[in-house]
């Protein structure tokens, strides 16, 4: 069964973009079968832009968003919990 995907918000010449996409890659290093990650660069969005522009950057997954989203731990936290709910 293929994991649902993760979708990380993000902008251009965002250091913090930077650590989430490293932290990710260390959430899912050892992973067997990692989901796919989309990334969405919402100044392509007016929308998106003025929702995460505070926020970003941020993940998405299951419906459910998690805003500075740069911490490993944080980030497995996030996930596990809505892995529970299922």
């Amino acid at each position: 069964m293929e994991a649902q995907p993760i979708t990380l918000y993000v902008r251009p010449e965002c250091e913090l973009c930077e650590e989430a996409r490293g932290a990710l890659r260390a959430v899912f290093a050892d992973s067997p079968l990692p989901p796919s990650i989309r990334e969405v660069d919402i100044e392509q969005d007016p929308v998106l832009h003025q929702r995460l522009l505070t926020d970003i950057p941020a993940i998405e997954y299951r419906g459910e968003l998690l805003a500075h989203a740069t911490s490993r731990l944080r980030i497995q936290s996030f996930l596990a919990d809505l892995e529970r709910r299922v």
